[in-house]
């Protein structure tokens, strides 16, 4: 329960930059950002999950929640409950769109993002009916989700770890290569591979799967955890030791890097001028 509730915030984690850089950094600061961001997920997160546990044992509810909630639940209750049956998760759905329709147009960057929108979104549509009314996929959904927290977890440690050591200063240009077609910058490292964070990550996420617990696998290293998923603990742990010391070489080159990226000749191939950081 703990990892899967941890899996809500670890999900929201590759969504953060997507919002937070519309906030001015001339009229909040980079700790207030964070701390708003903080204090969101963390409410926006607990309250729903405190009022699903509280509900779930003050009616009884066991494997049918929703069945045991509206037998359990006075009268005038009913209509709010539908409501939010409804209604609840349009605000999530509509960042969930957001995100993979920005996403699919970053990998495909000849589709627009109304054209990539329109494809998750139809697709999202379908296998949330199929699975539904033809498949049982409450198991399969749960451990999707369980195993996406030990394999995203990883990711986010390195990235934060790099965000740490660059201070959140980025060459823009360079991020916007894959976008234009092109190659080289900052970022290109060995053929466009970061191989010391690849490393990390990969070796994070293998070992958060033998550990990770779900409906429909269990890991080998559960014997040795007693049984607790700490999946994303050991993930994350493996990821930032691994990734710190491979990477401890290229740290020496910091400034050198940073005044490449400030110089116009910083090995990018030419390109259009840079579209706005959406994509």
């Amino acid at each position: 329960m703990v990892a899967a509730g941890l899996s809500g915030p670890i999900a929201f984690i590759t969504l953060l930059g997507d919002y937070t850089r519309y906030v001015s950094p001339a009229k909040h600061g980079n700790r207030r950002v964070l701390g708003a961001t903080a204090a969101g997920l963390f409410l926006g997160l607990l309250i729903p999950q405190l009022f699903g546990a509280f509900t779930a044992v003050a009616t009884g509810a066991g494997n049918d929640y929703v069945g045991s909630l509206i037998k359990g639940a006075p009268l005038w209750i009913l209509v709010p409950l539908l409501l939010n049956g409804l209604l609840g998760s349009a605000g999530n759905t509509g960042l969930m769109l957001y995100s993979m329709g920005l996403d699919l147009d970053a990998i495909l960057p000849r589709a627009t993002r109304r054209q990539a929108t329109y494809v998750v979104a139809a697709t999202a549509t379908v296998l949330v009916f199929l699975g539904h009314f033809v498949w049982s996929a409450q198991d399969a959904v749960t451990s999707f989700v369980l195993v996406l927290t030990a394999i995203g977890t990883p990711w986010a440690v390195i990235t934060l770890i790099g965000h740490r050591r660059c201070r959140g200063d980025y060459d823009r240009r360079s991020l916007q290569v894959y976008n234009h077609g092109t190659r080289g910058g900052i970022y290109w490292y060995r053929a466009g591979w970061n191989v010391p964070a690849t490393v990390a990550w990969a070796v994070g996420s293998a070992v958060g799967l033998c550990a990770v617990d779900t409906p429909v696998y269990r890991g080998p290293l559960l014997s040795l955890t007693g049984g607790i998923d700490l999946s994303f603990v050991l993930s994350g742990a493996l990821a930032a030791g691994f990734y710190v010391l491979l990477s401890r070489a290229s740290r020496g080159r910091a400034g050198r890097v940073v005044a490449l990226a400030a110089s116009p000749a910083a090995g990018v191939e030419a390109a259009p001028a840079p579209a706005p950081l959406d994509r």
